[in-house]
Order: C-alpha cells, then sequence, then structure tokens
C-alpha cells in the first residue's frame, strides 16, 4: 500500500512536471525569436522530463543546462564563441574590466621543468607582500604539485573566492643556489597591469601593452606622458603577447598617434557597417610597433591599423589572424554566452581571419628563448625596431635637409 502511494505521488509530480514545461513552452511559442526554436525546446524539455521521471541514478538539472548550453555553442565551431557558468562568468566580466582575482602572480608553464615560472608581481597582491620575485618557481597549492597534476590542476588550486587563503610553494633560485618557502596567500581582487614604460638608450621610449582591457589606454598615457616628461623622441610600443580587450581601448591608443581618420570597419551579421573614426589631434612622433604570433584580436588590429597608413614601422612576427568580435550576453541564473556578432575590418576592407598581420620587418626570437624573460639587450627583436626607427629618422631628417637647401 505504501509502495502504491509513493508511486502514485511520483506519477502525480512527473505529469505536473510535465504539464509546467508545456505551458512553459506554450508561453514561449508566442514570444519573439522563441517560435522558430520551438522544435529544439520541446526536445529538450522532453530529455528533462525522461531523465526526471525514468532516470535510475541521480541526475543534476543544473549541470544538464550547463551541458546542453556547452553543447550548443560548441556546434558554432567558432572557437571564440562559448558558455560561461555563472561563476566563470564573473571572474571573465571582472577580467575584462581591468580586474582580477588572484595571490597577483603570473606564471608561464615550463615543459622541461614541469613548473610554472613567475613573470610578473602585481602590486597590492599578498604575493608582492610576501616577498615572492619574477623568476621564481610555483611548484604547489593546497597539495596540488605542478609535477604530478599538471599546470591547469596547479592554476585551479590557486584560484579561489575572494578573501580566502591557499598555502603555495615557491622555488627561489640565486647564483645557483636553490631554496624552498611555503607561504600562505590571500586572494584579493587586484587591478591589473596593462601598460608599462622605459626609457632606452639615445632617448628611443618603450611601451608594452599587456593586454586592451578597461583602463589599457589610462595606463598607457600614464607611460606616454612620464616617457616625454624625461626627453622621449622615439616610441617602441610592443603588443607581442597580448592577448587583445576592448577595441575602445585600442582606439584610444590609436587616436593619439593617427589624424582625424577612420579606424576601424564594423559589420553586423545583417550586413550593416559602422566606421569608426580618430579625432583630429595627435602626435608625430617616430614609432615602431612590436608583434608577434601571440597578438591577438585588438593587438593584432592596433599594428595592422598603424601599418595601414604608414603610421609605424612593424617589426616581428606574423600575427594570430582573427577577425571576429565578441560581445557578452546575460543569462537569466548570472551564466552568459561570449557570441562573435561582429567582424572587423581595417579601414581599406582588409580581414586579418585568414592572413593575420604580416609585419614590416620579420625577425625571428632565438630558439629555445621564453619571451617573458627576455632582457632588453637579448632581444632581437626590440633591437630591429630601435634599429628601424634610427634609420626612419635619419632618412627623415636628410630629406628635410634637402628640402631647406632645395626650397
Amino acid at each position: 500500500m505504501q509502495g502504491e502511494k509513493k508511486a502514485l505521488l511520483r506519477g502525480a509530480a512527473a505529469g505536473a512536471l510535465g504539464m509546467l514545461l508545456a505551458c512553459i513552452l506554450a508561453v514561449l511559442l508566442f514570444l519573439p525569436g522563441y517560435g522558430r526554436h520551438m522544435t529544439t525546446m520541446l526536445k529538450l524539455g522532453q530529455i528533462l522530463d525522461t531523465v526526471d521521471r525514468q532516470f535510475i541514478g541521480e541526475a543534476d538539472a543544473d549541470m544538464m543546462g550547463d551541458m546542453a548550453a556547452y553543447g550548443m555553442m560548441k556546434s558554432l565551431d567558432d572557437r571564440y564563441s562559448l558558455y560561461l557558468p555563472a561563476e566563470i562568468a564573473e571572474e571573465y566580466e571582472a577580467n575584462k574590466y581591468g580586474e582580477t582575482f588572484g595571490v597577483g602572480v603570473q606564471c608561464v608553464w615550463d615543459e622541461e621543468r614541469q613548473a610554472a615560472r613567475v613573470y610578473r608581481i602585481l602590486d597590492g597582491s599578498s604575493a608582492k607582500e610576501q616577498g615572492i620575485l619574477p623568476g621564481d618557481w610555483l611548484l604547489a597549492a593546497d597539495g596540488v604539485t605542478a609535477a604530478q597534476d599538471g599546470y591547469d590542476a596547479l592554476v585551479e588550486a590557486v584560484r579561489g573566492k575572494e578573501g580566502t587563503e591557499v598555502r603555495v610553494t615557491f622555488l627561489h633560485v640565486e647564483n645557483g643556489a636553490e631554496s624552498e618557502r611555503e607561504v600562505s596567500l590571500e586572494r584579493r581582487r587586484l587591478t591589473q597591469l596593462m601598460a608599462e614604460g622605459d626609457m632606452l638608450e639615445d632617448r628611443v621610449g618603450l611601451i608594452r601593452i599587456f593586454s586592451f582591457h578597461k583602463g589599457a589606454a589610462e595606463q598607457f598615457e600614464a607611460a606616454y606622458q612620464a616617457l616625454q616628461e624625461q626627453g622621449m623622441e622615439r616610441l617602441v610600443i610592443d603588443v607581442r603577447h597580448n592577448s587583445g580587450g576592448l577595441v575602445s581601448e585600442m582606439e584610444q591608443v590609436a587616436d593619439r598617434f593617427l589624424p582625424e581618420c577612420d579606424v576601424m570597419i564594423l559589420r553586423r551579421k545583417n550586413g550593416r557597417e559602422m566606421r569608426r573614426t580618430s579625432g583630429a589631434e595627435h602626435d608625430d612622433i617616430p614609432l615602431a610597433v612590436l608583434a608577434d604570433e601571440q597578438s591577438y584580436s585588438a593587438a593584432e588590429f592596433f599594428a595592422a591599423l598603424m601599418q595601414e597608413y604608414g603610421r609605424a614601422v612593424t617589426v616581428g612576427a606574423k600575427t594570430t589572424g582573427k577577425e571576429r568580435a565578441q560581445n557578452t550576453y546575460k543569462l537569466a541564473d548570472g551564466s552568459e554566452i561570449v557570441l562573435s556578432d561582429q567582424q572587423y575590418l581595417t579601414p581599406q576592407g582588409r580581414a586579418l581571419g585568414e592572413t593575420g598581420m604580416t609585419p614590416d620587418l620579420e625577425v625571428a626570437l632565438p630558439e629555445g628563448a621564453v619571451f617573458y624573460f627576455l632582457e632588453p639587450g637579448e632581444d632581437p627583436q626590440l633591437a630591429a625596431a630601435v634599429g628601424a626607427l634610427a634609420k626612419k629618422t635619419a632618412e627623415t631628417g636628410a630629406e628635410n635637409s634637402e628640402n631647406v637647401k632645395n626650397p
């Protein structure tokens, strides 16, 4: 009797769920955009209903929803379009707007040593407070080791909620002597370092732009003004290993060096095009741009733009080749999709997707060189950019002198 009662209740619950799904789908049928997808939505609803009623194991409806969303985005066959669960979406949005969560170390994986090597420490981080230095090796975090568990697992162990702590083991090497150290680091919300400047010899300024996330243009401007105050006469802008970011940030940097002109053509799905332009005020400082195969999105577009207008000599290696811009679309549960919804073209209508940007002067790094640990004197691409600038300046000076002699 008791068993029959439970079965009856389960049947009633399943029937209620089925009716609820049917009602929801009926309502959606009359909402804009949903009607043409009704067959697919009915299929998903039937799967959820059938699993709920018939599956002999435990089913996680939220996980099923996530997996369905992953699959839908994967089917687009576009590596830049993806689904982000709510917890990852929050971190993604923070990153896009110039913030990051963590202990403040940025690392590169060393395959030979099977360890992560720190190349940058962020200001305000617990890692900086504990004296962790660029060049140190990140070996383990909360029992997860790089050697046994791999880099991805190690990164996940270091990550976590803001305000929590993690035990991290580092290896410091100095003058051939190794010392291992375990420290407790607090995970914090930090501002990304997106641009920094240095003055090289002969009044050549160097500004490295690491990404074009929100705030990159402001950091670039601060570095540019500081170099001008030091008497900068020529400038190298380095967008190598730049992951890209916001088109608006890239445009602000480009605007400083271009007269009033088209900067980008954005093409939407319906074929509608929008041209973005720069302002009239600009600086005429001699300019070189460094780019490489790790220059993505806004970074490679910046290099291509400067090249197309003849505003800068471009040096380095052929870039990635990306011509689609993405926007994020938030979903009801806090998750979101990142969707390629625009194609961007150079002012001359050139798409970079298949070709990338081939620099005016192609120069390779030494075999085995690790980009993040190159000193200025060991960087042939930087040396070539400085040399090209010197040559360009000399040629311009000769032309000006000739014009004075022969008005």
